[in-house]
Protein backbone atom coordinates (compact mmCIF):
# COMPACT_ATOMS: atom_id res chain seq x y z
CA UNK A 1 0.00 0.00 0.00
CA UNK A 2 1.36 3.42 -1.00
CA UNK A 3 1.53 5.89 1.88
CA UNK A 4 -0.03 9.23 1.04
CA UNK A 5 0.24 12.08 3.56
CA UNK A 6 -3.10 13.41 4.73
CA UNK A 7 -3.85 17.06 4.29
CA UNK A 8 -2.78 19.59 1.69
CA UNK A 9 -0.24 21.15 4.04
CA UNK A 10 1.38 17.79 4.79
CA UNK A 11 1.54 16.94 1.08
CA UNK A 12 3.12 20.33 0.36
CA UNK A 13 5.75 19.74 3.05
CA UNK A 14 6.52 16.28 1.65
CA UNK A 15 6.73 17.71 -1.87
CA UNK A 16 9.17 20.42 -0.75
CA UNK A 17 11.20 17.79 1.12
CA UNK A 18 11.41 15.50 -1.92
CA UNK A 19 12.37 18.43 -4.15
CA UNK A 20 15.06 19.51 -1.68
CA UNK A 21 16.28 15.91 -1.41
CA UNK A 22 16.49 15.53 -5.19
CA UNK A 23 18.39 18.78 -5.62
CA UNK A 24 20.68 17.96 -2.69
CA UNK A 25 21.49 14.54 -4.10
CA UNK A 26 22.22 15.98 -7.53
CA UNK A 27 24.44 18.72 -6.12
CA UNK A 28 26.17 16.33 -3.72
CA UNK A 29 26.94 13.80 -6.45
CA UNK A 30 28.22 16.55 -8.73
CA UNK A 31 30.35 18.07 -5.95
CA UNK A 32 31.74 14.67 -4.96
CA UNK A 33 32.63 13.69 -8.52
CA UNK A 34 34.22 17.04 -9.30
CA UNK A 35 36.23 16.96 -6.06
CA UNK A 36 37.23 13.38 -6.64
CA UNK A 37 38.30 14.09 -10.20
CA UNK A 38 40.27 17.15 -9.16
CA UNK A 39 41.99 15.66 -6.09
CA UNK A 40 42.89 12.34 -7.66
CA UNK A 41 43.84 13.97 -10.94
CA UNK A 42 46.17 16.35 -9.16
CA UNK A 43 47.60 13.52 -7.10
CA UNK A 44 48.16 11.35 -10.16
CA UNK A 45 49.87 14.18 -12.05
CA UNK A 46 52.19 14.99 -9.15
CA UNK A 47 52.85 11.31 -8.48
CA UNK A 48 53.69 10.64 -12.12
CA UNK A 49 56.20 13.49 -12.16
CA UNK A 50 57.84 12.22 -8.99
CA UNK A 51 57.98 8.66 -10.32
CA UNK A 52 59.69 9.88 -13.47
CA UNK A 53 62.35 11.57 -11.34
CA UNK A 54 62.77 8.41 -9.27
CA UNK A 55 62.97 6.39 -12.51
CA UNK A 56 65.90 8.52 -13.71
CA UNK A 57 67.67 7.86 -10.40
CA UNK A 58 66.98 4.15 -10.80
CA UNK A 59 68.37 4.30 -14.34
CA UNK A 60 71.67 5.64 -13.04
CA UNK A 61 71.84 3.03 -10.30
CA UNK A 62 71.11 0.18 -12.71
CA UNK A 63 73.84 1.43 -15.02
CA UNK A 64 76.42 1.60 -12.21
CA UNK A 65 75.58 -1.49 -10.14
CA UNK A 66 74.90 -5.14 -10.67
CA UNK A 67 71.36 -6.34 -9.97
CA UNK A 68 71.02 -7.67 -6.44
CA UNK A 69 70.61 -6.59 -2.82
CA UNK A 70 73.04 -3.71 -3.23
CA UNK A 71 70.94 -2.27 -6.04
CA UNK A 72 67.80 -2.53 -3.87
CA UNK A 73 69.53 -0.83 -0.92
CA UNK A 74 70.83 1.95 -3.13
CA UNK A 75 67.38 2.44 -4.69
CA UNK A 76 65.68 2.53 -1.25
CA UNK A 77 68.21 5.07 0.01
CA UNK A 78 67.90 7.26 -3.06
CA UNK A 79 64.09 7.59 -3.30
CA UNK A 80 62.54 6.02 -0.17
CA UNK A 81 59.72 4.87 -2.45
CA UNK A 82 57.64 1.68 -2.62
CA UNK A 83 59.20 0.55 -5.84
CA UNK A 84 59.80 -2.55 -7.93
CA UNK A 85 62.39 -2.92 -10.65
CA UNK A 86 62.56 -5.74 -13.20
CA UNK A 87 65.94 -6.59 -14.66
CA UNK A 88 66.12 -9.55 -17.04
CA UNK A 89 62.71 -10.81 -15.89
CA UNK A 90 63.79 -10.70 -12.24
CA UNK A 91 61.88 -8.46 -9.83
CA UNK A 92 63.53 -6.54 -6.99
CA UNK A 93 61.38 -4.77 -4.32
CA UNK A 94 62.39 -1.99 -1.98
CA UNK A 95 59.64 -2.86 0.61
CA UNK A 96 57.96 -6.08 1.61
CA UNK A 97 54.38 -4.67 1.31
CA UNK A 98 54.47 -4.80 -2.48
CA UNK A 99 55.55 -7.49 -4.88
CA UNK A 100 55.38 -8.23 -8.56
CA UNK A 101 52.13 -10.14 -7.94
CA UNK A 102 50.45 -6.87 -7.04
CA UNK A 103 51.37 -5.21 -10.33
CA UNK A 104 48.30 -5.12 -12.64
CA UNK A 105 48.94 -7.24 -15.74
CA UNK A 106 47.45 -4.71 -18.12
CA UNK A 107 49.84 -2.09 -16.72
CA UNK A 108 52.86 -4.22 -17.67
CA UNK A 109 51.49 -4.70 -21.18
CA UNK A 110 50.88 -0.97 -21.48
CA UNK A 111 54.45 -0.22 -20.33
CA UNK A 112 55.88 -2.70 -22.82
CA UNK A 113 53.84 -1.19 -25.65
CA UNK A 114 54.07 2.54 -24.90
CA UNK A 115 56.91 2.86 -22.42
CA UNK A 116 54.78 4.11 -19.49
CA UNK A 117 51.39 3.77 -17.84
CA UNK A 118 49.46 4.01 -14.58
CA UNK A 119 46.63 2.20 -12.86
CA UNK A 120 44.78 2.26 -9.53
CA UNK A 121 44.69 -0.87 -7.43
CA UNK A 122 44.29 -2.13 -3.87
CA UNK A 123 46.97 -4.06 -2.03
CA UNK A 124 45.79 -5.65 1.22
CA UNK A 125 42.90 -3.19 1.34
CA UNK A 126 45.13 -0.12 0.83
CA UNK A 127 44.54 2.00 -2.30
CA UNK A 128 47.58 2.73 -4.49
CA UNK A 129 48.37 4.48 -7.72
CA UNK A 130 50.74 2.21 -9.64
CA UNK A 131 53.00 3.95 -12.18
CA UNK A 132 55.22 1.97 -14.54
CA UNK A 133 58.06 3.29 -16.77
CA UNK A 134 60.47 1.52 -19.15
CA UNK A 135 63.94 2.92 -18.56
CA UNK A 136 65.40 4.39 -21.75
CA UNK A 137 68.14 2.35 -23.51
CA UNK A 138 67.73 -0.46 -20.94
CA UNK A 139 65.58 -3.58 -20.82
CA UNK A 140 64.42 -2.53 -17.34
CA UNK A 141 60.90 -1.65 -16.02
CA UNK A 142 60.53 0.59 -13.02
CA UNK A 143 57.21 0.34 -11.11
CA UNK A 144 56.32 2.48 -8.11
CA UNK A 145 53.32 2.21 -5.75
CA UNK A 146 52.07 5.62 -4.59
CA UNK A 147 49.64 5.38 -1.61
CA UNK A 148 46.25 7.13 -1.93
CA UNK A 149 45.03 6.54 1.63
CA UNK A 150 44.90 10.21 2.59
CA UNK A 151 43.00 11.14 -0.54
CA UNK A 152 40.51 8.30 -0.09
CA UNK A 153 40.00 9.36 3.53
CA UNK A 154 39.41 12.93 2.39
CA UNK A 155 36.84 11.75 -0.15
CA UNK A 156 35.04 9.63 2.47
CA UNK A 157 34.90 12.64 4.79
CA UNK A 158 33.55 14.73 1.94
CA UNK A 159 30.89 12.08 1.21
CA UNK A 160 29.78 12.07 4.86
CA UNK A 161 29.62 15.87 4.92
CA UNK A 162 27.61 15.96 1.70
CA UNK A 163 25.22 13.29 3.02
CA UNK A 164 24.65 15.27 6.21
CA UNK A 165 24.18 18.43 4.19
CA UNK A 166 21.63 16.68 1.95
CA UNK A 167 19.75 15.44 5.02
CA UNK A 168 19.78 18.89 6.59
CA UNK A 169 18.61 20.41 3.32
CA UNK A 170 15.77 17.88 3.12
CA UNK A 171 14.62 18.72 6.64
CA UNK A 172 14.93 22.42 5.88
CA UNK A 173 12.94 21.89 2.69
CA UNK A 174 10.18 20.12 4.62
CA UNK A 175 10.13 22.94 7.19
CA UNK A 176 10.06 25.54 4.44
CA UNK A 177 7.24 23.66 2.70
CA UNK A 178 5.29 23.43 5.95
CA UNK A 179 5.76 27.15 6.66
CA UNK A 180 5.06 28.24 3.08
CA UNK A 181 1.98 26.05 2.74
CA UNK A 182 0.74 27.33 6.10
CA UNK A 183 1.05 30.87 4.82
CA UNK A 184 -0.63 29.97 1.54
CA UNK A 185 -3.44 28.05 3.26
CA UNK A 186 -4.03 30.72 5.90
CA UNK A 187 -6.83 32.30 3.83
CA UNK A 188 -8.52 28.88 3.66
CA UNK A 189 -8.34 28.68 7.45
CA UNK A 190 -10.05 32.07 7.56
CA UNK A 191 -12.73 30.78 5.18
CA UNK A 192 -13.23 27.71 7.38
CA UNK A 193 -13.43 29.86 10.53
CA UNK A 194 -16.00 32.19 8.98
CA UNK A 195 -18.01 29.24 7.63
CA UNK A 196 -17.95 27.59 11.07
CA UNK A 197 -19.05 30.85 12.67
CA UNK A 198 -21.95 31.11 10.22
CA UNK A 199 -22.84 27.48 10.81
CA UNK A 200 -22.93 28.25 14.54
CA UNK A 201 -25.52 30.96 13.94
CA UNK A 202 -23.45 34.12 13.44
CA UNK A 203 -24.66 35.00 9.95
CA UNK A 204 -22.98 38.41 10.11
CA UNK A 205 -19.48 36.89 9.85
CA UNK A 206 -17.52 37.96 6.77
CA UNK A 207 -14.18 37.07 5.22
CA UNK A 208 -11.37 39.64 5.37
CA UNK A 209 -8.18 38.94 3.38
CA UNK A 210 -6.76 42.46 3.50
CA UNK A 211 -5.51 43.86 0.21
CA UNK A 212 -4.32 40.63 -1.36
CA UNK A 213 -5.25 41.00 -5.05
CA UNK A 214 -5.20 37.23 -5.62
CA UNK A 215 -7.70 36.52 -2.84
CA UNK A 216 -9.82 39.65 -3.07
CA UNK A 217 -12.14 38.17 -5.71
CA UNK A 218 -12.59 34.97 -3.68
CA UNK A 219 -13.34 36.96 -0.53
CA UNK A 220 -15.75 39.22 -2.40
CA UNK A 221 -17.65 36.26 -3.87
CA UNK A 222 -17.75 34.50 -0.51
CA UNK A 223 -19.02 37.60 1.28
CA UNK A 224 -21.68 38.17 -1.37
CA UNK A 225 -22.82 34.59 -0.94
CA UNK A 226 -22.86 34.99 2.86
CA UNK A 227 -24.85 38.23 2.61
CA UNK A 228 -27.32 36.61 0.25
CA UNK A 229 -27.70 33.63 2.57
CA UNK A 230 -28.16 35.90 5.60
CA UNK A 231 -30.82 37.92 3.80
CA UNK A 232 -32.65 34.79 2.65
CA UNK A 233 -32.67 33.24 6.11
CA UNK A 234 -33.80 36.54 7.61
CA UNK A 235 -36.67 36.67 5.12
CA UNK A 236 -37.66 33.09 5.95
CA UNK A 237 -37.51 33.82 9.67
CA UNK A 238 -39.61 36.93 9.26
CA UNK A 239 -42.07 35.00 7.12
CA UNK A 240 -42.36 32.22 9.73
CA UNK A 241 -42.78 34.71 12.56
CA UNK A 242 -45.31 36.76 10.58
CA UNK A 243 -47.35 33.71 9.61
CA UNK A 244 -47.34 32.46 13.20
CA UNK A 245 -48.45 35.83 14.51
CA UNK A 246 -51.14 36.14 11.84
CA UNK A 247 -52.46 32.69 12.71
CA UNK A 248 -52.79 33.39 16.39
CA UNK A 249 -55.66 35.91 16.00
CA UNK A 250 -58.01 33.67 13.96
CA UNK A 251 -57.04 30.69 16.09
CA UNK A 252 -58.03 32.55 19.22
CA UNK A 253 -61.35 33.44 17.65
CA UNK A 254 -61.92 29.85 16.49
CA UNK A 255 -61.13 28.52 19.96
CA UNK A 256 -63.65 30.93 21.48
CA UNK A 257 -66.25 29.91 18.93
CA UNK A 258 -65.69 26.22 19.67
CA UNK A 259 -66.08 26.89 23.40
CA UNK A 260 -69.38 28.71 22.80
CA UNK A 261 -70.66 25.96 20.50
CA UNK A 262 -69.76 23.27 23.04
CA UNK A 263 -71.82 25.02 25.74
CA UNK A 264 -74.88 24.87 23.54
CA UNK A 265 -76.87 21.65 23.35
CA UNK A 266 -76.69 20.00 19.96
CA UNK A 267 -77.25 16.81 18.10
CA UNK A 268 -74.66 14.04 17.96
CA UNK A 269 -73.56 15.00 14.48
CA UNK A 270 -73.01 18.60 15.54
CA UNK A 271 -71.11 17.44 18.62
CA UNK A 272 -68.86 15.25 16.47
CA UNK A 273 -68.11 18.15 14.14
CA UNK A 274 -67.27 20.38 17.09
CA UNK A 275 -64.92 17.70 18.50
CA UNK A 276 -63.09 17.44 15.18
CA UNK A 277 -62.88 21.20 14.90
CA UNK A 278 -61.56 21.47 18.44
CA UNK A 279 -58.84 18.90 17.80
CA UNK A 280 -57.72 20.68 14.65
CA UNK A 281 -57.73 24.09 16.33
CA UNK A 282 -55.69 22.67 19.22
CA UNK A 283 -53.24 21.09 16.80
CA UNK A 284 -52.93 24.28 14.77
CA UNK A 285 -52.45 26.35 17.94
CA UNK A 286 -49.63 24.10 19.05
CA UNK A 287 -47.95 24.25 15.65
CA UNK A 288 -48.15 28.03 15.81
CA UNK A 289 -46.58 28.20 19.27
CA UNK A 290 -43.78 25.83 18.31
CA UNK A 291 -43.13 27.68 15.07
CA UNK A 292 -42.81 30.90 17.03
CA UNK A 293 -40.30 29.25 19.37
CA UNK A 294 -38.33 27.82 16.43
CA UNK A 295 -38.27 31.22 14.72
CA UNK A 296 -36.95 32.89 17.88
CA UNK A 297 -34.19 30.28 18.15
CA UNK A 298 -33.27 30.67 14.47
CA UNK A 299 -33.18 34.43 14.81
CA UNK A 300 -30.86 34.17 17.80
CA UNK A 301 -33.44 35.83 20.01
CA UNK A 302 -33.76 32.84 22.34
CA UNK A 303 -31.79 33.40 25.52
CA UNK A 304 -31.01 30.88 28.22
CA UNK A 305 -32.11 32.01 31.68
CA UNK A 306 -30.56 29.45 34.05
CA UNK A 307 -31.54 29.31 37.70
CA UNK A 308 -30.79 26.84 40.46
CA UNK A 309 -33.73 24.43 40.83
CA UNK A 310 -34.44 21.21 42.72
CA UNK A 311 -34.03 18.97 39.71
CA UNK A 312 -35.80 15.94 41.20
CA UNK A 313 -38.90 18.02 42.09
CA UNK A 314 -38.99 19.51 38.59
CA UNK A 315 -38.93 16.04 37.02
CA UNK A 316 -41.66 14.67 39.32
CA UNK A 317 -43.91 17.66 38.67
CA UNK A 318 -43.50 17.35 34.89
CA UNK A 319 -44.23 13.62 34.99
CA UNK A 320 -47.41 14.21 36.96
CA UNK A 321 -48.40 17.05 34.61
CA UNK A 322 -48.61 14.64 31.66
CA UNK A 323 -50.75 12.26 33.72
CA UNK A 324 -48.11 9.70 34.69
CA UNK A 325 -47.34 8.44 38.21
CA UNK A 326 -44.44 10.18 39.96
CA UNK A 327 -43.12 6.74 40.92
CA UNK A 328 -42.00 6.36 37.31
CA UNK A 329 -39.01 8.57 38.18
CA UNK A 330 -35.91 6.59 39.17
CA UNK A 331 -33.69 9.19 40.74
CA UNK A 332 -30.00 8.50 41.30
CA UNK A 333 -29.26 11.94 42.69
CA UNK A 334 -29.31 12.98 46.31
CA UNK A 335 -32.52 14.56 47.53
CA UNK A 336 -32.40 18.32 47.23
CA UNK A 337 -29.72 18.31 44.51
CA UNK A 338 -29.70 21.62 42.68
CA UNK A 339 -29.21 22.00 38.94
CA UNK A 340 -28.29 25.17 37.11
CA UNK A 341 -30.69 25.06 34.14
CA UNK A 342 -33.35 27.12 32.41
CA UNK A 343 -36.39 25.74 34.22
CA UNK A 344 -38.93 26.45 31.47
CA UNK A 345 -36.79 24.91 28.74
CA UNK A 346 -35.85 21.91 30.89
CA UNK A 347 -39.51 21.22 31.65
CA UNK A 348 -40.26 21.49 27.92
CA UNK A 349 -37.47 19.00 27.14
CA UNK A 350 -38.88 16.38 29.51
CA UNK A 351 -42.51 17.13 28.55
CA UNK A 352 -41.80 16.67 24.82
CA UNK A 353 -39.90 13.43 25.41
CA UNK A 354 -42.74 12.03 27.54
CA UNK A 355 -45.32 13.08 24.96
CA UNK A 356 -43.25 11.58 22.15
CA UNK A 357 -43.07 8.29 24.08
CA UNK A 358 -46.84 8.39 24.64
CA UNK A 359 -47.59 9.10 20.98
CA UNK A 360 -45.12 6.72 19.31
CA UNK A 361 -43.89 4.29 21.98
CA UNK A 362 -47.03 3.34 23.88
CA UNK A 363 -46.08 5.55 26.80
CA UNK A 364 -42.96 6.03 28.86
CA UNK A 365 -41.95 3.13 31.10
CA UNK A 366 -39.26 4.80 33.12
CA UNK A 367 -37.54 8.16 33.63
CA UNK A 368 -34.02 8.02 35.04
CA UNK A 369 -32.36 11.03 36.62
CA UNK A 370 -28.60 10.77 37.25
CA UNK A 371 -25.63 13.01 37.93
CA UNK A 372 -21.92 12.36 37.57
CA UNK A 373 -19.64 15.15 38.71
CA UNK A 374 -21.28 18.21 37.14
CA UNK A 375 -22.99 16.28 34.29
CA UNK A 376 -26.78 16.01 34.46
CA UNK A 377 -28.33 13.03 32.67
CA UNK A 378 -32.04 12.43 32.00
CA UNK A 379 -33.19 9.18 30.35
CA UNK A 380 -36.68 8.43 29.05
CA UNK A 381 -37.47 4.80 28.16
CA UNK A 382 -40.46 3.34 26.36
CA UNK A 383 -41.49 -0.15 25.22
CA UNK A 384 -42.57 0.80 21.72
CA UNK A 385 -41.14 -0.25 18.36
CA UNK A 386 -37.96 1.77 18.92
CA UNK A 387 -36.16 3.97 16.42
CA UNK A 388 -34.32 2.38 13.46
CA UNK A 389 -30.62 3.17 13.16
CA UNK A 390 -31.24 5.01 9.90
CA UNK A 391 -33.58 7.51 11.64
CA UNK A 392 -31.72 8.17 14.90
CA UNK A 393 -30.36 11.45 13.62
CA UNK A 394 -33.19 12.47 11.31
CA UNK A 395 -35.88 12.33 14.05
CA UNK A 396 -34.42 15.52 15.55
CA UNK A 397 -34.98 17.39 12.30
CA UNK A 398 -38.00 19.62 11.88
CA UNK A 399 -41.25 18.03 10.68
CA UNK A 400 -39.71 14.56 10.68
CA UNK A 401 -42.20 12.14 12.23
CA UNK A 402 -40.32 8.90 11.61
CA UNK A 403 -41.74 5.57 10.48
CA UNK A 404 -43.45 4.64 13.78
CA UNK A 405 -47.22 4.55 13.65
CA UNK A 406 -49.21 6.90 15.89
CA UNK A 407 -51.74 5.39 18.24
CA UNK A 408 -55.23 5.64 16.75
CA UNK A 409 -56.55 7.45 19.84
CA UNK A 410 -53.88 10.15 19.71
CA UNK A 411 -53.72 13.30 17.64
CA UNK A 412 -51.10 13.61 14.97
CA UNK A 413 -47.84 15.24 16.13
CA UNK A 414 -46.51 18.51 14.79
CA UNK A 415 -43.11 17.12 13.82
CA UNK A 416 -41.44 19.85 15.88
CA UNK A 417 -41.36 18.31 19.35
CA UNK A 418 -38.03 16.48 19.11
CA UNK A 419 -36.45 19.30 17.12
CA UNK A 420 -37.34 21.64 19.98
CA UNK A 421 -35.84 19.15 22.43
CA UNK A 422 -32.64 19.24 20.38
CA UNK A 423 -32.61 23.07 20.29
CA UNK A 424 -33.33 23.47 24.02
CA UNK A 425 -30.59 20.95 24.91
CA UNK A 426 -28.18 22.68 22.51
CA UNK A 427 -28.82 26.03 24.19
CA UNK A 428 -27.78 24.35 27.45
CA UNK A 429 -24.56 23.20 25.78
CA UNK A 430 -25.65 19.56 26.01
CA UNK A 431 -26.47 16.63 23.72
CA UNK A 432 -29.49 14.42 23.07
CA UNK A 433 -29.36 11.00 21.48
CA UNK A 434 -31.52 7.90 21.06
CA UNK A 435 -30.68 4.22 21.46
CA UNK A 436 -32.47 1.00 22.47
CA UNK A 437 -34.19 0.70 25.83
CA UNK A 438 -34.07 -2.48 27.98
CA UNK A 439 -37.68 -3.12 26.87
CA UNK A 440 -36.46 -3.04 23.22
CA UNK A 441 -38.17 0.29 22.69
CA UNK A 442 -36.51 3.69 22.42
CA UNK A 443 -34.26 5.29 25.01
CA UNK A 444 -33.72 9.05 24.76
CA UNK A 445 -30.64 10.32 26.61
CA UNK A 446 -30.20 13.99 27.47
CA UNK A 447 -26.87 15.11 28.92
CA UNK A 448 -26.25 18.66 30.11
CA UNK A 449 -22.71 19.55 31.31
CA UNK A 450 -21.90 22.03 34.09
CA UNK A 451 -25.43 21.72 35.46
CA UNK A 452 -25.04 20.07 38.87
CA UNK A 453 -24.33 22.24 41.90
CA UNK A 454 -22.95 20.41 44.93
Amino acid sequence: MTWVPKGLRARSAVGFALLALGLSIALSVATYEISRYYLLGQRETLATRQVMVNALVAKGLVASQEPGPDLVDALRSASNARALIRVDDTWYATVVEVSDAAVPGDLLRLVEETGSGRRRTNVNGVPYLVVGIRLPNQQVEYVEFVPLVEYERTLRTLAVVLTLAASATTVAGAAAGWAASGRVLRPLAKVAAVAASMSGGDLSSRLDVGRDPDLERVASSFNEMAASLEARIAREQRFTADVSHELRTPLTAMSSAVSLARRAEGRDRTKFAIDVLEQQVEHLSRVTVELLEISRIDAGAARLEPVEVDIESICRRTIEHVGLPAAMLHSKVARGTLAHVDQTRFERILFNLLENADRYGGGATRVILAAQSDLLTVIVDDAGPGVPDSERTAIFERFHRGSAEVRIDRAKGTGLGLSLVYEHVRLHGGTVSVTDSPEHGARFIVQIPNAIRR
